[in-house]
């Protein structure tokens, strides 16, 4: 007999239509204040979600103590405290971009940085994928990219339906194509025929359909599709790295890796992989606090461990 569905609240449909209305009238609330005051109100935001949110508290805290190198075990609660609060200011960032957008003003706010560097890697003609991970404040630098640039984003649907349909309005504004992930691979395969850019998170645990590279010097569970795409198509990665410094998001290119690289290595998708994770896991060293520790990346390899060390036993 198969075991019995978990109830989860916040599936019930009722309640995900309170949650909507709860963002839009978020929004509403929001659009009354200037953009200056976004730090303020990312500040508080943050403040009031760290303080309901005690289950990702906890994996950031254990994500952290297993992480050397980034914070000390007496300063985890205080630096779990300015990630909320990047998180905050994130959200309330996202959510005032329309009218930033209205008024032309982006370009105030996001700044790209070498982009030369994507534009030469298109001159091939095999397309380019850019690879991102929830550092800075993604969703903004995702809509100043798509000027000028055709951007195709791989995305994973929201259980909520009418916020998933809010957010895909909103990413598309500035002309940023989303392609769901469970109709993924034609369309990724497509972009790149066409030479066009696709964009790629590859920081969040890819369960048992990833390749187990190191990340923070520990085995973690990562997407290989970046990876398999570009040898296959010999389309060249970029990773870009987005941070927040000044009050202004940064949008930096990184120098292309190249598939020919890699081919002839024992696992070539698995050292590509771990080549762009490793380059990722330096940009979040630069802004530790910017990353989305919240998440439990590692929770596959460790579930693969526990279960490998009782079957010894």
């Amino acid at each position: 007999m198969s075991r019995a569905a978990k109830f989860r609240l916040h599936e019930v449909r009722p309640v995900q239509f309170l949650l909507y209305l709860v963002l839009r009238v978020l929004v509403m609330v929001l659009s009354m204040f200037p953009f200056e005051r976004a730090p303020d109100l990312g500040r508080l935001l943050g403040w009031i979600i760290r303080a309901i949110d005690r289950k990702h508290v906890r994996i950031a805290t254990k994500n952290l103590e297993n992480s050397p190198g980034i914070c000390p075990p007496k300063k985890i609660p205080a630096f779990i405290r300015k990630v909320y609060r990047h998180l905050g200011l994130s959200f309330v960032e996202m959510l005032m971009t329309p009218r930033i957008l209205q008024r032309r003003q982006l370009s105030r706010h996001v700044k790209l940085l070498h982009f030369d560097r994507i534009t030469a890697a298109l001159k091939g003609g095999k397309g380019c994928v850019l690879v991102i991970g929830h550092l800075g404040n993604w969703e903004m630098g995702g809509l100043l990219v798509s000027q000028g640039y055709p951007i195709h984003s791989l995305m994973r649907p929201i259980d909520n339906p009418w916020i998933d349909r809010y957010l895909r309005e909103f990413r598309t504004l500035a002309g940023q194509k989303m392609i769901p992930r469970e109709r993924a691979l034609g369309q990724m395969i497509r972009v790149l025929q066409k030479n066009e850019l696709l964009i790629v998170q590859v920081d969040q645990d890819a369960r048992e359909s990833g390749v187990f590279v190191n990340f923070f010097g520990r085995p973690a569970s990562t997407h290989r599709a970046p990876a398999t795409l570009s040898l296959k198509y010999d389309a060249p990665i970029v990773i870009v790295n987005v941070y927040r410094e000044g009050g202004v998001n940064y949008a930096a290119a990184d120098d292309a890796i190249l598939p020919d690289a890699f081919r002839d290595r024992e696992d070539p998708v698995k050292a590509l992989t771990q080549a762009y994770t490793l380059r990722l896991e330096e940009f979040i060293r630069q802004h530790p606090e910017q990353w989305f520790w919240v998440h439990d990346r590692w929770k596959t390899a460790e579930r693969t461990a526990r279960k490998t060390t009782e079957a010894l036993v």
